[in-house]
């Protein structure tokens, strides 16, 4: 049984949401590294007070974009790649990360791709665990090669896939990014696929 919010928690929520729209869209703008809590907070129209009411610090800004990230990864894709063999689901695994990505949008993608931002390498996120588990899976029915262990076998991809939405930002956009990771993780596959 869900219990009732009350009005103020309503209203705690809905300032939340409001000071965390204002920061990604300054963060598209500016760049994570160019903004201030300050400046979040004026275009807001909160108070620096309300800002740490909703938010420990402007970093937990970066881990709510990466956990709503996660949260798509565990809760739409996990369910839409259960079926089939592994090279397939592996395929299309990354056909939603390059919709995920392109859905946020060449300047907002270009603002999450910096040396500065070390999310991309925290370990445990659902995003990883949803393609190990298919990984897992298609080693234990001799589909895909056991030379690299399945968490292994994530690093490999994701480091390549990275790579292309890197390069893609570099080039301002001007190729498809669906194309071109579904054309690497295809040549990728060929390695680990039995």
């Amino acid at each position: 049984m869900n219990k009732k919010l009350t009005s103020r928690q309503i209203q705690a929520q809905n300032t939340q949401d409001k000071i965390y729209k204002v920061a990604v869209d300054l963060i598209q703008k500016k760049g994570f590294q160019n903004i201030t809590v300050d400046e979040i907070c004026k275009a807001a129209g909160v108070s620096v007070g309300s800002f740490y009411n909703s938010f420990r610090s402007k970093n937990q800004i970066l881990d709510r974009i990466f956990k709503l990230a996660d949260d798509y990864f565990q809760d739409v894709v996990a369910v839409s790649i259960v079926e089939g063999p592994a090279r397939d689901r592996i395929v299309k695994f990354f056909d939603y990360y390059a919709t995920y990505n392109l859905e946020r949008g060449l300047d907002f993608v270009k603002q999450l791709y910096t040396v500065k931002n070390n999310l991309f390498a925290t370990k445990g996120r659902h995003m990883q665990s949803v393609l190990e588990k298919v990984i897992e899976e298609g080693q234990q029915r001799g589909e895909l090669s056991t030379e690299m262990t399945p968490n292994e076998t994530v690093i490999f991809l994701f480091i390549a896939v990275r790579g292309v939405v890197y390069d893609w930002c570099l080039h301002d956009g001007k190729y498809d990014l669906s194309k071109a990771i579904n054309s690497y993780v295809t040549k990728l596959l060929k390695a680990i696929v039995i």
